[in-house]
């Protein structure tokens, strides 16, 4: 039953309104024993899971951060990497837009933008950044179907 949970779209009753609110804190996203338990059917199983995901997306994000930090603890370098990317992409469209590279010549300022997310993209897959995070993003996203799908409805 669990398996077939795998085909389930868990973001069904997701909305806009959920994902602005604050995460439930994690005393009651980490409850005890008693908030879980098998479900009865697929269909209980799947309303479990579309509506845990809906009440606690804000910390099934926090999971899919830790899991991703967790992945490039011991590899400080694609750490570093990932870190340094942000500031050197933004200081790169700083310039181009203080040159006025953006105004005169837009090609210009479109070529460039491109070649830097390329270099940033092979970069990041050469640290194995890319690989990381998308195995946090699985791990995350199991996690969240397993806890969704055993995690009673709250009353």
């Amino acid at each position: 039953m669990l398996l077939s949970v795998l085909k389930t779209n868990p973001f069904g009753k997701l909305t806009t309104d959920d994902l602005k609110g604050n995460p439930q804190p994690f005393s009651v996203f980490c409850g005890g024993t008693e908030l879980y338990s098998f479900p009865a059917s697929q269909s209980d199983a799947t309303e479990r899971v579309q509506e845990n995901v809906r009440h606690f997306i804000g910390n099934y994000i926090s999971v899919f951060v830790v899991f991703f930090l967790i992945s490039l603890y011991k590899q400080p370098i694609p750490f570093l990497t990932l870190l340094v990317s942000f500031p050197v992409k933004d200081y790169l469209d700083h310039l181009i837009t203080k040159r006025g590279l953006d105004q005169a010549y837009p090609f210009i300022r479109r070529l460039l933008f491109f070649i830097s997310k390329a270099v940033l993209t092979i970069l990041l897959m050469r640290m194995e950044v890319v690989i990381a995070f998308f195995l946090s993003l699985l791990s995350a996203y199991l996690a969240m179907l397993l806890d969704g799908s055993l995690r009673k409805l709250r009353d």
